[in-house]
């Protein structure tokens, strides 16, 4: 079978395209264009002059309510995605990759805008895309060398040119310069231009008008038989992709000035899109002409082997370009789609719109009339006879006056007709379809911010529980976004890395160098996406992990718990409290600071011994000093007693010879006094 022409293919593109989903102005398209219109809350064409033309704008509160939400469950933890560990020796691995793919789409590319875009698509048109592929640019950077020899300017030049940078020299000089020990040496001052190819994975949002998918694709983009992505580039721009200059000046001009109504739906000011672009200002440039650039994605025999390959065509206007570059094998169609309400077997998914729009006009029409009622009951109607001045009375005017006729009561002149209010009977009518409205989206304005009519007229449980189950649907629409879109995109973004990135790269992830090349991963197809869902809100997360913390103390003295189970639950608790890389505030047991902290301990006496021995000798020391003090004591009171027994045989002898001296001062005054008796 011979090789398929150029012309054979595209006639095979062609055919694929107007039969593929979201072709220009068919159903699809026109579907999405109507939601569009129903979230920028434009008429709905049936308005009356003279009467209220409010639209409610249902759509728009549901979409913008769970964006916040949806958007908070992907990017708080900073990291999007997990890859998981196949073995004991791949956890540090796994973990490397998971943080430098990370680091690619969230840092390196508008990782927010990305995500931000895509959902907000997906919840609105049903499906959201994002487009994921390696570009290369070239770099120019001008640099001066000065004070090298000729040998050494002619090695940097080769080193270079052997990196794939392309040098030019745009000025150099010499000069005769006195080396010690050389004598008199040449040194060379060369200023180089030098051109680098400077690589990386580039991801951007597609709007899904730019799409067209098979209508045999059940699922995943990389399942489908054909996709393209169909936009306009300048002349210029397809001369800076490379394509020959002849053959871009012979491409016809994109003459389509009406874009589709879901391009034109897009657009929150009327007109934005109005026309192509081309010659709009009056201004003759054929540089900027536009041309329609599509980009095929298509299943095909190309080379008449039997079997269908994955080939990425490109064509202008419905030409080939010439070279290989422009119709080449890919391994992977380079698009990711993603949906919240998945449709079993279907591609197209269902959306926010699909649920509300019926909602919002019985809202638009109850609000309409609640409007009419209000302003014919504040302006009302009025019946008059023929004495009435008619202008004056179609002229309402505080203070004005109203000429009536003749000089009969002006009481029968002029009546008003009384106009019943009905706001006692719309607005339970409107509270009934805002509340069917939450039912079905599952947008509640409770789960967006508390209430307080809300608690107080319900009791705490019955307002969780109804939160609860509310917030189960906007679960269930984060996981769907999940699984289909950021897990695929994910593994795409890998991929990516593995075949375009050839050279190392030195990134700082977890607040480290490390030197990353995807040139040495393994094939991995294990993926997590950390979304967090089915644990309840980040408070009731936070009060279950305290509980397993409890947990983990009675079950630590049966030795159930090490320090890995220690560390998972710290670092579940970091995140939980929104914080990042929970080795900044403690070392995680696999670390090599871990194991040399660990190996010192070891080799160090054991604490408690150590307080054990202590408290040993200080109990001898404290009987030593107590024996000691207890002699001390004794010999104390000897020495007291001996002193006192002293003291007592003083004051007995001092009492005796007192006594004697008393006893003798008495018989010597006996004495006297018989002598004297005697005389007398």
């Amino acid at each position: 079978m011979k090789k398929m022409d150029d012309s054979e293919l595209v006639s095979i593109i062609q055919s694929h395209r107007r039969n593929a989903l979201g072709y220009e102005d068919g159903e699809l398209s026109n579907e999405r264009a109507r939601a569009m219109d129903h979230y920028h809350g434009r008429p709905y064409g049936n308005e009356v002059d003279g009467r209220s033309k409010v639209v409610s704008r249902d759509v728009a509160e549901a979409v913008d309510g769970a964006m916040p939400a949806i958007m908070k469950v992907f990017v708080q933890s900073g990291a999007i995605a997990q890859f998981d560990p196949v073995s004991e020796e791949d956890e540090e691995q796994a973990q490397q990759e998971s943080d430098y793919v990370n680091q690619v789409i969230m840092k390196d590319n508008a990782g927010f805008m990305l995500l931000h875009d895509v959902v907000k698509d997906i919840l609105l048109l049903k499906n959201g895309y994002g487009k994921h592929f390696w570009s290369e640019e070239d770099k120019i950077s001008t640099e001066t060398f000065s004070g090298l020899s000729l040998d050494q300017v002619t090695q940097m030049i080769a080193d270079l040119e052997a990196e794939g940078a392309e040098v030019e020299i745009e000025g150099q000089d010499s000069k005769i310069v006195e080396m010690e020990g050389f004598g008199p040496v040449e040194v060379f001052e060369a200023k180089l231009k030098i051109k680098r190819k400077v690589g990386k994975v580039r991801l951007m949002a597609m709007p899904t008008d730019e799409l067209r998918v098979s209508r045999k694709c059940r699922g995943s983009l990389q399942e489908t038989p054909f996709a393209e992505h169909v936009t306009k580039k300048t002349r210029s721009d397809l001369i800076e992709m490379g394509m020959p200059r002849d053959f871009v000046d012979s491409l016809p001009a994109f003459a389509d000035t009406n874009n589709s109504a879901e391009t034109r739906a897009r657009d929150s000011v009327e007109n934005e899109t109005s026309d192509s672009g081309n010659d709009s200002s009056g201004v003759n440039d054929r540089s900027m002409d536009e041309i329609e650039f599509c980009e095929a994605y298509i299943k095909v025999d190309y080379d008449g082997d039997g079997v269908a390959e994955l080939r990425k065509v490109v064509t202008c206007a419905n030409r080939i370009p010439p070279g290989s570059d422009w119709n080449e094998a890919i391994e992977a169609v380079p698009v990711t789609g993603g949906v919240a309400k998945r449709v079993p077997h279907r591609h197209v998914g269902e959306s926010l719109d699909d649920d509300l729009a019926e909602l919002q006009e019985i809202l638009t029409t109850l609000k309409r009339q609640l409007n009419d009622n209000i302003y014919h009951t504040n302006n009302s109607e009025k019946v008059i006879n023929e004495r009435v001045n008619v202008r004056d009375v179609m002229s309402t005017t505080p203070g004005g006056i109203k000429r009536v006729k003749g000089t009969e009561p002006v009481m029968g002149a002029i009546m008003p007709l009384e106009v019943r209010s009905i706001i006692g009977d719309v607005l339970p009518v409107i509270q009934y379809y805002k509340q069917e409205k939450e039912d079905r989206s599952g947008v509640s304005r409770a789960g967006q911010g508390l209430d307080p009519d809300v608690l107080r007229d319900a009791t705490k449980g019955a307002y969780l529980e109804n939160l609860n189950r509310l917030s189960q649907k906007l679960e269930m629409m984060t996981r769907l976004i999940a699984e289909t879109f950021v897990k695929e995109l994910v593994l795409q973004v890998r991929a990516l890395l593995i075949r375009h990135q050839d050279k190392p790269r030195m990134v700082q992830l977890r607040g480290k160098w490390v030197e990353v090349n995807p040139k040495t991963w393994a094939d991995r197809t294990d993926v997590t996406v950390r979304v967090g869902l089915g644990t309840g809100n980040e408070e009731e997360k936070r009060q279950k992990l305290l509980l397993v913390a409890q947990m983990q103390d009675r079950l630590g003295p049966h030795g159930l718990v090490g320090p890995d189970q220690l560390y998972a639950l710290f670092g579940d608790i970091v995140e939980a409290l929104g914080f990042d890389m929970p080795e900044k505030y403690a070392m995680a047991p696999e670390s090599d600071e871990y194991r040399q902290a660990e190996a010192k301990r070891q080799n160090q006496p054991n604490p408690q011994m150590a307080v054990e021995q202590m408290k040993i000798q200080a109990t001898g020391q404290q009987k030593a000093a107590e024996l000691a003090q207890q002699g001390q004591l004794e010999q104390a009171r000897m020495q007291m007693q001996a002193q006192v027994d002293q003291h007592r045989q003083e004051v007995e002898a001092q009492q005796q010879q007192a006594k004697m001296t008393m006893e003798r001062e008495l018989a010597q005054f006996k004495a006297q006094l018989q002598a004297q008796l005697e005389r007398e």
